[in-house]
């Protein structure tokens, strides 16, 4: 049985540049390890597995960190690039085409979650368009992101074997009244009975998350529409590529200045890093 009170200590695996292996991170902190990333083949009728973790010992890892206590989930989703061309990333229009044919893109998760052992999955949308209206009726993206979403983990819910976790890893401005109406409080409204937690992401949007106070004030703002103890606070530790990161050294300054002081005011739900690759050593 999946452990999944809080507080979470979360880091996605992605990468292999880290002179510790994946299995090794049994012996580490973290409660939870999210596997990336799940994206659609060239025809968009199947998920491939996307990333360095996926190896031939790939099932075997997953049961080592398993007996060690740790939830394995396996992520969905990622970057989406609409300017390229390339079949490696999502784009509207990829998420456009699984939105219609939800179930399809169901069976293709639950396949997966199923050949690999994990606990459940982790959806890491991050088409901003989908939320975005047109103007006639319609959103930028050719898809409402909002239903779609609420769908997919309906669905997931339904179909996934008993027991497994459903996570989100939304971008802070998504829980945002001014961004869009926050478009996350709905999709929580219609289906957050059924995510255990979200892993929001509190990098790569300079408005909200640029230092260590916007990301207190912007937390609790966010927590002020669902349990604190479902919202993790979603850090990068690769400052060379993503903004609002901190390195690996920064850590007491973040413990210091974010993680307490939210943890004197709310039940903070926990932590998520990007990436286990920038975790130097497993320090």
């Amino acid at each position: 049985m999946a452990n999944t009170l809080p507080p979470r200590n979360v880091i996605y695996y992605f990468s292999t540049a880290n002179s510790v292996t994946l299995p090794e991170i049994a012996s580490l902190p973290y409660t939870d390890v999210v596997l990336g990333f799940l994206i659609p083949d060239p025809t968009v009728t199947e998920l491939i597995a996307d990333g360095r973790a996926f190896t031939d010992t790939i099932q075997n890892d997953i049961q080592t960190l398993r007996a060690a206590g740790k939830n394995v989930l396996i992520s969905v989703g990622g970057e989406v690039n609409n300017d390229n061309s390339s079949w490696t990333v999502w784009t509207s229009a990829k998420y456009a085409t699984c939105a219609g044919n939800l179930l399809g893109l169901v069976s293709q998760i639950v396949y997966w979650v199923g050949k690999l052992g994990v606990n459940g999955v982790d959806i890491d949308f991050e088409d901003s368009d989908a939320f975005v209206e047109d103007g006639s009726g319609g959103f930028v993206a050719g898809y409402n992101g909002i239903q779609f979403l609420s769908d997919l983990t309906s669905e997931l819910y339904q179909n996934l074997p008993s027991g497994s976790v459903i996570t989100h890893a939304p971008q802070i401005p998504y829980w945002d009244v001014k961004y869009h109406s926050a478009p996350y409080r709905k999709i929580n409204e219609q289906a957050g009975q059924y995510i255990i937690w979200y892993n929001t992401q509190f990098y790569n949007n300079p408005s909200y998350d640029s230092n260590d106070a916007s990301k207190v004030s912007r937390y609790l703002t966010a927590a002020e529409g669902i349990p604190s103890t479902k919202l993790l606070i979603g850090i990068s530790i690769d400052p060379s590529h993503d903004e609002g990161a901190i390195s690996p050294d920064d850590i007491d300054d973040m413990t210091q200045n974010v993680i307490m002081p939210l943890q004197a005011q709310v039940d903070l739900g926990g932590v998520m890093t990007w990436q286990f690759a920038y975790d130097n050593g497993g320090a």
